[in-house]
């Protein structure tokens, strides 16, 4: 059995700022449309300096843009977008900021993109959200922009300030109309503890209800939230050390059976951090099993192993995939098929990517940018189809600018 160990500093989990209350007033009364922001929009022509060699806008993978099945959607050396969202009209919307020259000053501007895989536009921000984060989006006239403490909604016409769910917002996910959900002041495993204290799992779990953000008090320290258009919303984390998932059926909560947790250490902690479901109703969540393996001034090491969960057919079933070891920040993903992804680091620079399918893994590297140091900032399935979204950052060691760039990979 693999394992991998994790140091932590306590310093860490001090810098893990608490989120600020959720506001109860609306700021509903400042508007931002399209057609108010004509000049804001009238950027110049993408630049080509002479520090870049090539297109400004190349190809991941050096083979025609493609790699294992991935592609580029769009790319520049100007943007660093971590946002993502897919409407279920198949409506792709990106967020994040723009230097104003890849090889200048990293003066930042929000930048807010939106389009098909084939042409992009870029759609001015409103101004109350100066940096945009995340994007949550139900339809193409239901869009959640979060940045900062601010957030505003876009109802396929004009944008409406609203507050927003805390300034340390980890996730998001949009249910249905009116129905947004977010979770605030999570830590992970590397985020908190140290050798002064145990660690403990930490979250708040918000709702928008049309007004104001409430807290939702799910049976469980909820890490993601997700959902299929229109259905249930699912919530995954731990209760007491144990991983756990919670089901929200429109009016209250239930905690979800699941089998014992695979035992590894008789000291171990567990726990979901990301959760997946696809429209046949299989559902996996994946995480981490750990303990506490030595401590030395300030630090803390963690043994352990990724922890995977899977419904099929109504039955629940736990694994400890050989690959990878302890990871605390994976990320997953439906495939539409009745499989699914796993986004995982490889190392420091790059993302490796897991299928499972037929009960079988493959393993691959996720196909780098231009700059060679990839990493993925946000995956998301286009509703009712196979096809993955994903936003990129992109770095590189060189001496010479550009040093970073960030893009927008389609795997299909």
């Amino acid at each position: 059995m693999r394992t991998r160990i994790l140091r932590v500093t306590a310093a860490l989990a001090a810098m893990v700022l608490p989120a600020a209350c959720a506001s109860t007033t609306p700021r509903d009364l400042e508007t931002w449309n399209e057609s108010d922001a004509v000049s804001a929009l009238a950027a110049p022509e993408r630049p080509s300096p002479s520090c870049l060699t090539g297109s400004p806008t190349p190809e991941p993978g050096g083979e025609g843009g493609r790699s294992g099945g991935w592609r580029t959607a769009y790319y520049d050396y100007r943007d660093r977008l971590g946002g993502l969202a897919v409407t279920r009209e198949g409506t792709v919307w990106a967020a994040g900021t723009r230097v104003s020259h890849p090889c200048g000053s990293e003066t930042k501007a929000p930048l807010l993109l939106r389009g098909d895989g084939g042409r992009w536009h870029e759609v001015a921000a409103p101004p109350t959200v100066p940096e945009p984060r995340a994007v949550a989006a139900y339809s193409d006239r239901d869009v959640w922009l979060f940045g900062g403490e601010n957030a505003a909604h876009w109802n396929g016409r004009e944008w409406t300030a609203a507050p927003g769910p805390g300034a340390d917002l980890k996730r998001v996910h949009a249910a249905a109309p009116g129905d947004v959900w977010a979770i605030v002041n999570a830590n992970f495993l590397d985020g908190a503890g140290g050798a002064e204290g145990a660690w403990g799992s930490r979250a708040d779990l918000r709702r928008w209800d049309g007004r104001a953000w409430r807290e939702a008090r799910p049976p469980l320290v909820a890490k993601d939230v997700d959902g299929l258009p229109g259905g249930e919303v699912w919530a995954a984390g731990s209760s007491r050390g144990r991983a756990a998932v919670a089901r929200w059926n429109g009016w209250s909560w239930s905690t979800v059976p699941l089998p014992a947790v695979p035992a590894l250490h008789r000291n171990q902690l567990s726990e979901l951090v990301d959760l997946a479901m696809d429209e046949s109703g299989r559902v996996a969540a994946v995480g981490w099993v750990a303990w506490v393996c030595g401590t030395e001034e300030e630090d803390v090491t963690y043994c352990g192993s990724t922890l995977l969960l899977r419904r099929e057919n109504g039955r629940w079933s736990y694994s400890l995939p050989g690959e990878p070891a302890l990871d605390p920040h994976l990320r997953l993903e439906a495939d539409g098929r009745g499989g699914f992804w796993l986004f995982y680091s490889k190392n420091e620079w790059n993302m490796t990517v897991g299928h499972l399918s037929g009960g079988q893994w493959t393993h691959g590297t996720f196909p780098a940018g231009p700059l060679g140091h990839t990493q993925l900032t946000a995956v998301v399935r286009e509703p009712g189809t196979a096809r993955l979204w994903a936003t990129v950052t992109d770095s590189t060691e060189r001496e010479e600018p550009p040093y970073r760039g960030g893009g927008i990979w389609l795997g299909e």
